[in-house]
């Protein structure tokens, strides 16, 4: 009696497992939920990580791209405040923008500098960061 009880408790043991396997074929596989299509910035140069000295005009070489709806300004932060913002010149959106922004260096210490892309309808792109040290002269 207890080896039927033991062996019917195991069968039903084993139907929850194989109920809980996901056993589908690859043809009923879920629909993958597309990424976002949004605008793509990357800063070019400096590399990350970069030290500088204090009281230092530095230049950041900025590449945006969007072929869908075009990149219509640029924003360059620094440590969360906006430094800087840049437009293309001959159109409200253009698909590949390249810039050149500038920052006079002043604290000492690790800063946060982050470029972001917008689309004209606001759409922002993921900012591309990068950390910068600043450090005193010798």
């Amino acid at each position: 009696m207890k080896k039927r009880l033991f062996l019917a408790l195991m069968g039903s043991l084993l139907i929850v497992i194989l109920a809980a396997c996901n056993l589908t074929t690859p043809d009923k596989l879920p629909t993958a939920i597309p990424t976002p299509d949004l605008p793509r910035v990357e800063i070019l140069d400096p590399p990350n990580n970069v030290q500088v000295y204090e009281n230092t005009e530095f230049n950041f070489d900025i590449v945006a791209r969007d072929e869908s709806q075009g990149i219509a300004w640029l924003v360059l932060l620094v440590d969360g405040a906006e430094l800087n913002q840049a437009k293309p010149q001959d159109e409200e959106a253009v698909a590949v923008f390249r810039v050149t922004m500038n920052w006079r260096t002043s604290e000492l210490g690790n800063h946060a500098i982050e470029a972001i892309a917008y689309r004209a309808d606001g759409t922002q792109s993921d900012p591309a960061v990068l950390n910068v040290e600043v450090i005193s002269r010798p």
